[in-house]
Parts: structure tokens; C-alpha cells; sequence
């Protein structure tokens, strides 16, 4: 027999809550370890939000409803693309801060230069964003480089660290230069709406040498718009 509307929607609701009190336990959980980036298991939260989707998308629109929750499950474990290339060598670096002070080298490596910036100011749950970092390093006259590391933060509207990653741009021995590096990530489906940020930070041999962040701005589903009806528009045939 089947359910009725007035059943339909109460299950519907009381559903996603339940989804949305188990995520909210996850991505309040404290971190495991300094290895441990995310704040929660990828597997375990795909899993629990796609099943409680597929039931909240209901016999027609299962899949859909699977896919969405799994998105739920997946905002705070982000998988990441990372690409570094470079622009200058050490050699055009150094000559350059040469011209511009005395003829002379820092003696230790100088970041001159750390910017980010996104393609993408706004975006919706399942697109993908790129981060692009602009990267300046002279080489130091007496201590060399043998480390650049770049690590990204995404913090949630509420200033909720979500992700974590550290990628190096330079190869070991690179000596400096300028780099460009991209970073790309995409909304899961059901991302809580509002304004997220993408904090780096740029690191020479293990010590902080410089800040920067970009903000994207997620949208809200429309006015009146639920959960179901947002499965229901998905076309994931």
C-alpha cells in the first residue's frame, strides 16, 4: 500500500535530521593525529550519509538521494588536486633582487612574493573550485633552500577548520625561483550554504614565511526549496 504524503514527508524530515546530527558529530569530533587531516573518515561518512539519502530520496529518486547524502558525508573530507610549475629559476630570481639591492643575496632564502587567488568567488554544492598561488623565492647566500611547503586550510562560515593539506611546489634542491601552483577541490552536493575560506600559509625550511586566503561565497537553496526537492531536480540518470 502506498505511503501517504503526510508519512512521506515526516519520514523525509525526520531523517535528515538524524543525517544532519550524525555529520554534525562527525565534523565536531576532535582530530586523531598531526597525520590525521580530516576530522572524520571519508568511507564511514559517505556511507552513513548515502544511506540515510537514499531512504530520504524514497523509491523514485534513490540514487539521487544516495549521491546527495554522500556529498553530506563528504564535506569534511575534501579530496584535493595539486599542481606546481615553474615560471623563473633561482638563477633569474637571484639576479633580479640582485640588480635591486647592492648586487647582493639575502643571506638566508626571502619569500618576496605569496598571493593567492580563485577563479571561483561563489559557487554551489558540486562544483569545483581552483585556488592559484603565486610563489617568489630568492635564494639565501649562505643557507640554502631545502624546503618549500605549502599547507591549505578550508574553514567552514562558522570558522570550523573542515580540511587539511600540505603539498611542496619547489623539488628538494630547487635553490628558489618563482612557482605557480593550482589547488582544486569540489563542494560536496548538500554543502551548507554561506561564506567558506582557503587559508595557506608558505613555508621555508620548516619555519612560516608568509599568509594568504581567498574567500568563496557558497549559495543557498533557493527560498522554499527542501532536500527532496533539490534530489528531485538532479539529473543523474
Amino acid at each position: 500500500m502506498p505511503m501517504s504524503r503526510p508519512l512521506r514527508l515526516l519520514r523525509h524530515c525526520g531523517l535528515a535530521l538524524a543525517v544532519g546530527a550524525a555529520l554534525a558529530g562527525c565534523a565536531q569530533s576532535p582530530r586523531r593525529s598531526a597525520a590525521s587531516e580530516d576530522p572524520c573518515n571519508p568511507v564511514v561518512g559517505a556511507v552513513i550519509g548515502g544511506v540515510a539519502g537514499a531512504v530520504i530520496g524514497g523509491d523514485r529518486h534513490r540514487t539521487r538521494g544516495a549521491l546527495l547524502g554522500a556529498g553530506l558525508g563528504a564535506l569534511a573530507c575534501v579530496a584535493y588536486n595539486y599542481q606546481a610549475s615553474q615560471t623563473k629559476t633561482a638563477q633569474q630570481v637571484g639576479d633580479e633582487y640582485r640588480k635591486a639591492n647592492n648586487n647582493q643575496l639575502p643571506p638566508a632564502p626571502v619569500v618576496t612574493t605569496y598571493r593567492t587567488e580563485t577563479t571561483r568567488p561563489t559557487a554551489k554544492g558540486g562544483d569545483e573550485v581552483t585556488v592559484r598561488s603565486n610563489i617568489e623565492v630568492v635564494p639565501g647566500a649562505k643557507e640554502p633552500l631545502r624546503e618549500l611547503r605549502e599547507e591549505f586550510v578550508v574553514v567552514d562560515p562558522k570558522g570550523v577548520e573542515r580540511s587539511k593539506i600540505a603539498k611542496t611546489p619547489a623539488p628538494a634542491g630547487a635553490g628558489g625561483g618563482a612557482y605557480v601552483s593550482t589547488l582544486q577541490f569540489t563542494f560536496p552536493q548538500g554543502v551548507p550554504p554561506g561564506e567558506y575560506k582557503v587559508q595557506s600559509r608558505l613555508y621555508v625550511n620548516g619555519a612560516p614565511a608568509k599568509t594568504s586566503a581567498v574567500t568563496i561565497q557558497v549559495a543557498r537553496l533557493a527560498a522554499g526549496e527542501t532536500v527532496v526537492a533539490a534530489i528531485d531536480r538532479m539529473d543523474l540518470r
